[in-house]
């Protein structure tokens, strides 16, 4: 556990704050559990996240044999790119804000060998570096966000997904993700996408403290701690709108509201309760 879990929220992102503005490297942070891009390093995790999703989309629709895999940040590793392939995936593409996945080749083995003990073999990966099992297998890693999408070919994408990601995009920047998004699927594909709308700081929605100008300036979106606070209804809308339908297959709801209203900035009150009392979903995403 880091020692930032032990902390009130707003000692976290006060700690944040300043971190971040120091000429220290990311894996330092990262060691110490004060910055984090998620956990699937760990192999056990990786097929798990992975499994978890393609399951909800071949619950719902035939993937096709060799059929192309795109996730949406994984984080500090490139791992669930091989358990995609050991999945049936032809190819894996990942897409992320920055280079923030480990290098090292050791997480790789032991994943291979636990997919392997699981009788998901993958054969004929034998490079000496991660980069070269990476080209082996055929995982692509992007780190220029949105506009890496721009190398993806249009209709190629049969499966996306992501998991506890599409919250931290930037908030302007996420319409122009899910045009991205719609343009590299196939018309038949699927996605499943896991969304977290807590506040990343303490699980509640203390995030909804801070005005927009305050908010989207880059010392506080680039601390660690960003989300977007696009509200549930509003983010399915924003979908939509860039030709998807959208259906929520799975919810968890605070039992009462996590932050009394009037200690919400004055651009939240248009919002209505229920917009607030979301805290988690996972939604289906298929192009129409």
């Amino acid at each position: 556990m880091g020692v930032m879990s032990q902390l009130p929220w707003w000692v976290k992102m006060g700690a944040k704050l300043g971190l971040a503005r120091l000429p220290v490297p990311y894996g330092f942070w990262k060691k110490l559990g004060i910055f984090r891009h998620g956990e699937m390093m760990v192999p056990e995790r990786a097929v798990s996240a992975f499994e978890s999703h393609f399951a909800d989309a071949t619950a719902r629709a035939t993937m096709p044999a060799g059929f192309h895999s795109l996730e949406l940040g994984p984080g500090d590793s490139v791992l669930s790119g091989f358990v995609a392939r050991a999945f049936g995936a032809g190819k894996a593409w990942l897409v992320d804000a920055g280079p923030f996945a480990e290098t090292g080749i050791d997480g790789c083995r032991e994943l291979i060998e636990l997919l392997t003990a699981r009788g998901k073999p993958l054969p004929g990966i034998t490079g000496d570096t991660l980069a070269q099992a990476m080209a082996q297998a055929e995982v692509e890693y992007l780190t220029d966000g949105t506009r890496s999408m721009a190398e993806i070919p249009d209709a190629s994408i049969d499966f996306a997904w992501s998991q506890v990601v599409l919250e931290h995009i930037y908030r302007e920047d996420f319409p122009a993700l899910m045009r991205e998004l719609r343009r590299v699927m196939k018309p038949d594909a699927i996605g499943v996408h896991s969304i977290d709308f807590r506040d990343h700081l303490g699980g509640g929605l203390n995030n909804l403290r801070f005005a927009d100008d305050l908010w989207e300036q880059p010392k506080f979106r680039d601390s660690g701690f960003y989300t977007n606070r696009i509200r549930p209804r509003e983010m399915i809308g924003l979908m939509q709108a860039a030709g998807f339908s959208v259906d929520v297959i799975d919810q968890q709801r605070w039992p009462s509201l996590p932050l009394p209203r009037d200690r919400m900035a004055p651009q939240f009150a248009a919002f209505a309760d229920e917009d607030f009392m979301v805290c988690e979903i996972r939604v289906v995403m298929r192009p129409v």
